[in-house]
């Protein structure tokens, strides 16, 4: 048995100048003696020892945490804008259904742009409000006509359409081959009153807006009338 009460001795040789360092620690923490603060050091180590990983759990832990929520926080936003996004998306592809539809409905109905209304009488497409009308001028549709999509259905379905300097003139391809017939072969003078007599109303306005745009030209030589331009020789 020890006599110092259990306890043991425990001597270690320093160098001077670390000794001076120990003593100066020793003083400034309040021990007596360099040996009582080294031994108070060894003793908080010792204690210390044992809970040492169990800290570094809780603290690997709150570490884990943080950057979760962190992380949760930069999230945050970048849902909300995929969220938008896909509403966006959503409603787009919602429009372009619509439009599709109305473009569908335009195919089928050319005529509801074309002329005014015919309340109470049978619906008419384009094309047979055109058989009906021999001729239309572009200058003569209401404001509200979409020109472009209207031609455009008019050639589709066989219609002819003149495009002179000012304006776009679609013409029944009946009445077509009657007016060609008529104004290069049996009309054999320039005087109007002659070409209204030949050709008739819609034909002598056809003719004007022909004559007016150098499209057709009067031979004295031959008596006759011919197309000025390819376009028309074409049709």
């Amino acid at each position: 048995m020890n006599p110092g009460g259990g306890k043991r001795e425990v001597r270690i040789l320093v160098d001077e100048e670390l000794y001076m360092e120990l003593e100066k620690k020793a003083l400034e923490r309040g021990f007596r003696d360099v040996s009582s603060y080294i031994t108070e050091l060894l003793s908080e180590k010792t204690l210390q020892q044992p809970g040492r990983e169990g800290d570094l759990e809780k603290i690997r832990a709150r570490l884990e945490r943080f950057v979760q929520d962190e992380i949760n926080k930069g999230l945050a936003p970048l849902e909300t804008v995929r969220r938008q996004v896909s509403e966006l998306v959503q409603r787009v592809e919602e429009l372009e259904e619509k439009v599709k539809a109305l473009e569908q409905q335009g195919e089928r109905r050319p005529a509801e742009t074309y002329g005014e209304a015919r309340t109470g009488k049978p619906y008419k497409s384009g094309i047979e409000r055109l058989r009906d009308d021999k001729v239309v001028f572009e200058s003569t549709l209401p404001a509200r006509v979409q020109r472009d999509r209207l031609f455009s259905y008019f050639e589709r379905m066989g219609a002819v359409v003149l495009r002179l300097g000012r304006e776009r003139v679609a013409v029944d391809s009946g009445f077509w081959r009657e007016f060609k017939e008529k104004l290069f072969g049996e009309v054999k003078s320039n005087s109007e009153e002659e070409l209204k007599r030949v050709l008739g109303e819609k034909g002598y306005l056809l003719w004007k807006a022909l004559y007016e745009d150098n499209m057709v030209i009067y031979d004295p030589k031959t008596r006759s009338w011919k197309p000025a331009s390819d376009e028309l020789a074409g049709k």
